[in-house]
């Protein structure tokens, strides 16, 4: 199922401010305890899928209090959201430092899809794939998840996009369109192989997944050089 990432807290994750920041000991510890609590949700939708997430069995992972987890997530559906928000800058942040281990230009533009590859099939993502497919059915999650998912999609189509511009590529309608297909893709991947456990099938499809990318990119860089070409008036 691929190397599994240690999740880390957002302190460590984040850069550091500009500015110094002032924290009492009862702000790193709230900190600290939000943090555990979103790892053990984390994990108990991984392991056990949303149905049986209970707040009861995330409270057993965390192995805190109930009245712990009530004072900062005074339901499930919060706690479910703070995951939710958690597993989104998780991949973003993983896909932003994977991408730096190739040459800028195409090698990276390109290691886009391997990197959201890897990281789709970590604990945190799988964990949100969990919730999405949950908000078809509980009506308050599906009333405030889709400003997460929004944002969170929002963000990697960005990304994507200040990559693709720099190669030249200018078409950033159908550039979307690709990356949302073949994230789409991805996730179909990932969930099949949860259950079917075959690796080699997984692998062929995400290079067919890649020869596409590739083929679009073409069209897309001479779209772009075509259009760069006209005389302007």
């Amino acid at each position: 199922m691929g190397k599994i990432v240690k999740l880390t807290s957002r302190s460590q994750r984040d850069a550091a401010p500009s500015a110094p920041v002032v924290r009492g000991p009862n702000a790193d510890r709230s900190a600290s305890m939000q943090q555990r609590l979103i790892d053990a949700a984390i994990t108990c939708l991984h392991t056990l899928g949303y149905a049986s997430t209970t707040t009861q069995k995330i409270i057993d992972t965390a192995e805190v209090s109930r009245g712990a987890i009530l004072h900062h997530y005074p339901n499930k559906v919060d706690l479910i959201l703070a995951a939710a928000e958690y597993s989104a800058t998780f991949q973003n942040d993983y896909v932003a430092r994977r991408v730096q281990d190739f040459e800028p230009g195409m090698a990276r533009y390109m290691a886009l899809t391997t990197a959201t590859w890897e990281v789709i099939r970590q604990p945190p993502a799988q964990a949100l794939l969990e919730i999405i497919m949950a908000s078809r059915s509980d009506p308050v999650l599906a009333e405030r998840l889709p400003p997460v998912i929004a944002k969170f999609e929002a963000d990697q189509r960005a990304g994507v996009w200040r990559m693709a511009s720099k190669l030249g590529i200018r078409n950033r309608a159908k550039l979307t369109t690709m990356s949302r297909l073949h994230v789409a893709a991805m996730r179909g991947i990932a969930i099949e192989l949860r259950w079917s456990g075959d690796e080699k099938a997984a692998g062929e499809s995400m290079r067919l997944l890649n020869h596409y990318k590739e083929q679009i990119t073409s069209e897309l860089l001479a779209e772009g050089h075509e259009a760069e070409s006209k005389p302007t008036r």
